[in-house]
């Protein structure tokens, strides 16, 4: 499956400290070979995930992944969610984890409303998973970068070289019923809501 949007720039991207005694390199193979995407933030084929420097996996969502509160807004309007599932082929003998995430996205919000944007990580066929998540209060009127740690709990498993890897995306606005007005990660003036997952690799 083939996917031709645009990518969004971002600025001064942060390159996280790299985890003690791990593989400073990805395997010389890795490659995604399919991805499915559902839920009410994401339509099947409207993301954009990519795979550079062999580190940082970009996902880029594009208009329906914006939550909204305020006035003439439904309540289902103030979270949209989207589960992402990627399999992912690469050399054997290899492990990796999600160590870091930035998120860059545009948000209005009134004093008093509360956005988040959240992210859970996990396999398929495993029981552990591990989360990001990244918080904007009111007043905020504009573009945002932040960056968050992950901790290093779920490692894809070892000796396979594959792995369905699972991305549980979330934006949502509080408090649900309120007169003030609220957006977040609207599109506007060609941008959208990014996730950069920075992977780390060790040897199995």
């Amino acid at each position: 499956m083939k996917y031709t949007f645009a990518t969004l720039a971002l600025a001064a991207a942060t390159v996280a400290t790299p985890v003690p005694g791990a593989a400073s390199a990805a395997p010389s193979s890795f490659r995604i070979t399919n991805v499915v995407s559902a839920g009410s933030g994401c339509p099947q084929g409207s993301i954009d995930v990519k795979w550079t420097d062999n580190k940082i996996f970009p996902i880029y969502f594009n208009r329906e992944f914006t939550a909204k509160v305020g006035s003439g807004k439904d309540v289902v309007d103030s979270r949209k969610n989207c589960q992402i599932n990627l399999k992912l082929e690469y050399e054997q003998g290899f492990s990796f984890a999600v160590y870091s995430a930035d998120y860059a996205g545009w948000a209005d919000l009134d004093n008093g409303v509360t956005g988040t944007v959240k992210a859970t990580y996990y396999f398929s066929g495993e029981q552990d998973q591990t989360s990001s998540a990244v918080t904007l209060d009111g007043p905020f009127h504009g573009k945002y970068y932040k960056s968050d740690d992950v901790p290093l709990a779920v490692w894809s498993p070892c000796g396979k070289g594959e792995a369905l890897f699972n991305v549980n995306s979330e934006v949502y606005l509080n408090p649900i019923a309120t007169p003030a007005q609220g957006v977040l990660a609207s599109t506007r003036e060609g941008g959208r809501l990014t996730n950069n997952l920075y992977f780390q690799w060790k040897k199995c």
